[in-house]
């Protein structure tokens, strides 16, 4: 399966589950969880050699397979927040995805796709110099794509850490854009 399709079930089933205690006619929605989740472990993006080089210098293969790595991470991190009973290595996950994000160059074109990986990673790091990390890479993006869409999300991410600083367990990205009132489309 392809991944951004996955990623939308993985939304779909993930909005279904933080809508409500489930009874139980809703045990759909927990074996579809784990159907999703078990497909995203499983998934791997297709072998370089397979896949068609770009036009653009700025956007190598190696960045383009870790970001859809990174999507696969950042969806499988979003499921667990989501509904804990599936997994619990989130801070693994965080730690993975930023290292990967870190990996691709600042000048590389896939910056432009990365604000919902780097906003949900950088929800779960307490570590300062982790943060710092973090907030570098948010300005690289913002510096490589200048849309407000950037500084929302870091605003969203501050806000996010101020509460978890202040005791707040379970403030995280998705939580904070309900309040906020925002939409956002995943796949």
């Amino acid at each position: 399966m392809d991944l951004f399709p996955l990623i939308a079930r993985m939304s779909k089933v993930a909005n279904r589950l933080t809508e409500k205690v489930i009874t139980q006619e809703e045990v759909v929605y927990i074996q579809k969880a784990i159907e999703v989740r078990d497909e995203l472990l499983a998934w791997r993006p297709p072998e370089i050699e397979f896949l068609q080089e770009s036009s653009d210098v700025n956007c190598s293969l190696e960045d383009v397979v870790r970001t859809a790595e990174v999507y696969r991470l950042t969806a499988l991190l979003h499921l667990y927040r989501t509904f804990p009973p599936l997994g619990r290595d989130i801070q693994n996950l965080a730690d993975q995805i930023l290292e990967t994000l870190l990996v691709i160059p600042k000048e590389s074109h896939s910056l432009c796709i990365h604000i919902w990986p780097l906003m949900a990673a950088g929800c779960e790091h307490t570590d300062p110099f982790k943060r710092q990390k973090v907030c570098q890479r948010f300005v690289d993006v913002r510096d490589k794509l200048m849309i407000a869409n950037v500084d929302q999300a870091m605003d969203l991410l501050a806000e996010v850490w101020r509460r978890r600083d202040a005791g707040d367990r379970d403030a995280g990205w998705a939580k904070l854009a309900k309040e906020r009132d925002w939409h956002i489309l995943l796949g």
